[in-house]
């Protein structure tokens, strides 16, 4: 791709963004280098860089005769100063629509708006190139950065707490952001998909509507409590509001979380709110079998054994849940009863911790929250987890 933009900085100098070109092979590794040498923040060490003049050309060449790829260089009187570009996440049917944004700027051109101006040009080039998201990946310590992308409408939608490892620092976050170009859902309210607790239906997504008075709130009746049917209902779901609405968040009490958890959805929601969840299956159906008096082979040999409330001991189940352990992402708020009695308040704290979830505990609050009292305490909470 080809660009081309002078802009005034706040020092009053003139920028050229353009994209770079074979003859600036060494201006831009320069450029790398030095700014890998500046900050913490980047993704590799300026030792570690196996980049060449000569490769930098070729991949320049290829940038610029891309349909979807550049490489923009800031130039301030000839200098180069930053860098910033676009490719696509991966070249395939069902990923082309994804952009992948990377910037860096010399620290002595900080605070001129460079960035800024560097980012908005790639925002131009993706929308240009038909790109319905741009995405990226930020240290969580890096604040500066997280507010220049928020301003331009990035929102986070996950997190690798240990996605990054500074000699200097450790091992910090990284923040999974992205910015939504499609304008059919730009144009849409976000979207709150509620998935209920055993024995309930969609229709209680009607109570959260009033908690969530700028949203679209959607209830989903599943067919079945078996993660492997529900958890494809889900992700059907949130891919369709996906595609409608300008973001998804999700509601899942009791089963219900535990389901989406088992979806594959984290990666295309901004929030999450767990109520009561299930975190930790195993335990439950090992509980009901010892209160049924049925020994695991009891349960091999027989397969699925009825229980009272329309609810069976199934051996399928229990084998799916020791075979695939719950692997979840998304930003996450939970609200757990303190006489919950259906999960242990260290089970839910261990799962906070492992997914870096916050967790509310509501005092003399059970598994279902449905006192004047419990809900009282539900509505504040999700006031509050909302700001």
């Amino acid at each position: 791709m080809q660009y081309r933009r002078t802009v005034k900085l706040k020092d009053g100098r003139e920028c050229v963004l353009r994209n770079g070109t074979e003859a600036d092979a060494k201006a831009v590794l320069d450029v790398f280098n030095l700014t890998h040498e500046q900050t913490d923040f980047l993704g590799s060490y300026p030792e570690e860089s196996t980049l060449t003049v000569e490769g930098e050309a070729v991949f320049l060449k290829n940038q610029t005769e891309s349909e979807n790829a550049i490489e923009i260089l800031a130039e301030i009187e000839g200098k180069a100063v930053g860098l910033a570009g676009i490719s696509c996440v991966r070249p395939r049917e069902k990923t082309r629509h994804r952009a992948e944004f990377g910037i860096s700027v010399d620290e002595a051109y900080w605070r001129l708006g460079i960035g800024r101006a560097l980012t908005e040009a790639c925002i131009e080039c993706a929308k240009a190139a038909g790109y319905a998201q741009v995405e990226l990946s930020v240290v969580a310590d890096n604040a500066q950065a997280i507010a220049l992308y928020e301003s331009f409408g990035f929102t986070e939608y996950g997190r690798n707490p240990m996605g990054f490892r500074s000699r200097l620092t450790g091992w910090q976050a990284l923040v999974d952001m992205r910015l939504v170009l499609d304008d059919r859902a730009n144009k849409q309210k976000d979207a709150v998909l509620f998935l209920h607790g055993l024995g309930g239906s969609a229709a209680e997504a009607e109570y959260y509507r009033r908690l969530f008075p700028d949203c679209e709130v959607i209830g989903l009746d599943y067919r079945g409590i078996e993660p492997w049917e529900a958890g494809q209902e889900i992700f059907d779901a949130v891919l369709e509001l996906f595609g409608e609405y300008r973001s998804v968040s999700l509601i899942g009490y009791s089963i219900g979380a535990y389901l989406a958890m088992h979806a594959s959805v984290d990666g295309l929601l901004k929030k999450a709110y767990f109520i009561s969840p299930i975190a930790d299956m195993e335990a439950i159906i090992l509980a009901l079998m010892a209160q049924e008096r049925v020994t695991e082979e009891d349960l091999k040999t027989a397969g699925r054994i009825p229980l009272e409330g329309g609810i069976a001991l199934s051996w399928e189940y229990l084998d799916f849940v020791r075979t695939h352990p719950v692997e979840w992402n998304a930003p996450t708020a939970i609200l757990y009863g303190e006489h919950d009695d259906l999960q242990p308040r260290e089970t839910i704290e261990s799962f906070a911790e492992e997914h870096d979830a916050s967790l509310t505990v509501m005092p003399d609050g059970e598994h279902w929250f449905h006192t004047e009292e419990e809900l009282r305490y539900l509505d504040d909470w999700f006031y509050r987890e909302r700001r």
